[in-house]
């Protein structure tokens, strides 16, 4: 019988990577189009919100919440274009902690689309550090549903009780607190 693996499940945007930029452009673009102009607060209220999620709010604040699909393909396709414009860049430390992580398998379980997420891993350098990487798209429901970490925890073979998240959102905490992993809530400090 084999050992039962422990993971470290990291979210993707502001964990290991810097992303925040990309996803204000993106966002600021696509309401833009629908002739909405964000406001920091309505920003805020955007973070760790997968791009299907965020199209429908914005499509909501813009009254035209019956165009949810069309905001979210403009929304992919902002961020598809930030990102090559200016490619995130991992955080300080953010491969040293990977690759230090002794004894635990190290994912990653993003509400990014899976273009989006292997450009930016790949482009920062980081994809190889990591044995799983689940997207957005590849399960049933975004966070804050369970699914990306529950995913991702299986494609390692990993036990999610004996499995660390690390999480900057409230719905990406949500989502490991759901899936029964331990939780980790790494906040901004500048």
């Amino acid at each position: 019988m084999s050992a039962i693996r422990r993971a470290v499940v990291f979210d993707c945007d502001g964990l290991p990577l810097d992303t925040a930029a990309a996803r204000y452009t993106a966002f600021r673009t696509g309401a833009q189009a629908l002739e909405l102009e964000l406001s920091d607060r309505q920003f805020a209220t955007l973070a760790g919100a997968s791009v299907g999620a965020a199209a429908a709010r914005i499509a909501l604040w813009a009254g035209q919440s019956g165009e949810t699909g069309r905001v979210a393909k403009m929304l992919d396709e902002a961020l598809r274009t930030a990102v090559e414009l200016r490619p995130p860049a991992a955080l300080p430390g953010a491969l040293e902690l990977v690759s230090t992580l002794a004894g635990r398998v190290p994912a990653v379980a993003s509400n990014a689309p899976s273009g989006v997420l292997s450009e930016v891993l790949s482009g920062a350098g980081l994809r190889p550090a990591f044995r799983a990487v689940v997207s957005t798209d590849e399960v049933a429901a975004p966070k804050p549903a369970p699914d990306v970490y529950r995913a991702a925890c299986r494609r390692l073979g990993a036990d999610p009780p004996g499995s660390v998240a690390l999480e900057d959102s409230a719905a990406g905490a949500t989502a490991a607190q759901a899936a029964g992993l331990s939780l980790v809530v790494v906040t901004d400090s500048a």
